[in-house]
């Protein structure tokens, strides 16, 4: 089936919220420990987290991929700091091409933006994924979780654009 994206709307935020928990907790948790895990993805999702996602604080454009009418995938690109702040997917359509199709509309949209590269914290699981999206390795470092939790990540960077 084909993997279509469209911007987020504020009735997507639960599933949103659901897509990264699935992805953290069911491809990431093989990589982190579990204080990581639970800092990085917590559960139960509430509604103060569901309002969170809505109130949009740092004005991401977010983007959900759907399969079947199915949200499947979600990313965000925090123009203002040429950011792509998500890509997750569920597991059971990882490597089906949806984090790719996620990640062409955000660079898509950066470049509308005028922005001419891109930069992310990339967990370590992702790391191989944006790799081979051609994205290139800056540092090896830490991500300090919204919780105040560190992670091990891998910062990277891809020039974009013309």
């Amino acid at each position: 089936m084909a993997v279509s994206v469209r911007q987020m709307s504020a009735d997507d935020a639960q599933a949103f919220l659901e897509v990264h928990r699935a992805a953290v907790h069911g491809i990431a948790a093989h990589d982190y420990p579990p204080a990581v895990i639970s800092a990085w993805a917590p559960l139960p999702i509430g509604n103060e987290l569901i309002q969170d996602v809505r109130a949009n604080r740092d004005d991401e454009s977010r983007f959900v991929a759907e399969i079947g009418g199915q949200i499947v995938g979600i990313g965000s690109l925090v123009g203002k700091n040429a950011e792509v702040r998500a890509c997750y997917v569920v597991p059971t359509a990882s490597r089906k091409g949806v984090g790719s199709t996620l990640l062409r509309e955000i660079e898509r949209v950066a470049t509308e933006l005028g922005l001419s590269s891109l930069q992310l914290d990339s967990s370590i699981t992702a790391e191989p994924f944006y790799a081979a999206n051609g994205y290139e390795v800056r540092e090896r470092g830490e991500h300090i979780l919204g919780s105040g939790v560190p992670m091990a990540c891998v910062k990277m960077y891809k020039t974009i654009g013309s």
